[in-house]
């Protein structure tokens, strides 16, 4: 298996963070190093949400790109399941994440199911359980893909770049 930089890179729908983590002194080192980390990786996608200028005054500012992509990273090993748990997450940044789930919003679908007893329970707790594990927010971000596993940590990855308070892009 691979460490999560060579994780990230591979998977090729979150490039801008990975061409980010390689301009930051320092980062790419420490994220290939023993961990474990849990990154909340944006999609390019979430990238191409911010303005131009926002994305110019990202990318040029070495300081402010290192606070946003620590902003991502938090030290331990955290699986989607141990996120419900959580309401906040230290970063690499110093600032905390906020964790929730709104599994109320999330429709269970209405499937009338013809099988018997323990067939339909399992059938039951896996669609709930998935429910709340896609229902999971960082900072107001949804969690689109969970549990992506690495030699030295764990990726999720999210449709929102991260900003720490009192970063102006």
């Amino acid at each position: 298996m691979a460490n999560i930089i060579e994780t990230a890179r591979a998977e090729h729908a979150y490039d801008k963070y990975v061409k980010g983590l390689e301009s930051v002194a320092g980062l790419v080192e420490t994220l290939s190093g023993p961990g474990p980390f849990t990154i909340f990786v944006p999609t390019d996608a979430a990238f191409d949400r911010l303005s131009a200028d926002q994305q110019a005054t990202l990318f040029a500012d070495p300081d402010k790109l290192a606070r946003v992509l620590k902003y991502h990273i938090v030290p331990g090993y955290y699986t989607a399941d141990d996120l419900l748990d959580r309401l906040f997450l230290k970063t690499l940044e110093g600032q905390r994440l906020r964790v929730w789930s709104d599994v109320s919003e999330v429709p269970l679908g209405e499937e009338d199911i013809a099988t018997g007893g323990d067939a339909l329970s399992y059938i039951s707790s896996d669609t709930v359980t998935t429910a709340v594990r896609e229902s999971i927010k960082i900072n107001g971000g949804h969690v689109l893909q969970a549990n992506v596993i690495a030699d030295n940590g764990i990726m999720h990855v999210i449709d929102k770049v991260l900003i720490p308070q009192f970063t102006m892009l």
